[in-house]
């Protein structure tokens, strides 16, 4: 399985919470078509860098948007859609309303599988 986050903030001036649905319904909708098997959107609360004794405060993107994909291969071929001229009206509208944009992918980790002669 395969998670990938998109961290981001809406621009000022953009109407926070139609767009967050807006974009969440658009997702919803075209990436099962892709192997996306489930999504969720966060909002940042806080946070800190260091330890608890000394904690340094940070800033981050207000939104993560998770999804879970059924691998490497579906979560690329939706980027390839994305990409594609009939992906442009989604990709031009969430990318125009947003800043502070990161992607990040995770998969589930394995630990070292040990080989023993039982």
């Amino acid at each position: 399985m395969l998670r990938v986050i998109h961290a981001y903030t809406v621009k000022p001036g953009v109407d926070e919470a139609a767009f967050v649905e807006w974009l969440d319904s658009q997702l919803d909708q075209v990436t099962r078509r892709f192997g996306c098997i489930g999504r969720k959107t966060w909002v940042f609360v806080d946070g800190f860098e260091g330890t608890y004794e000394q904690p340094r405060p940070v800033r981050r993107p207000r939104y993560l948007n998770e999804a879970f994909w059924v691998g490497e291969e579906a979560a690329g071929n939706f980027r390839r859609w994305l990409l594609s001229p009939e992906g442009a009206a989604l990709r031009r509208r969430w990318f125009d309303s947003i800043i502070d944009h990161t992607v990040l992918r995770y998969v589930d980790y394995e630990p070292p599988h040990v080989v023993t002669d039982d």
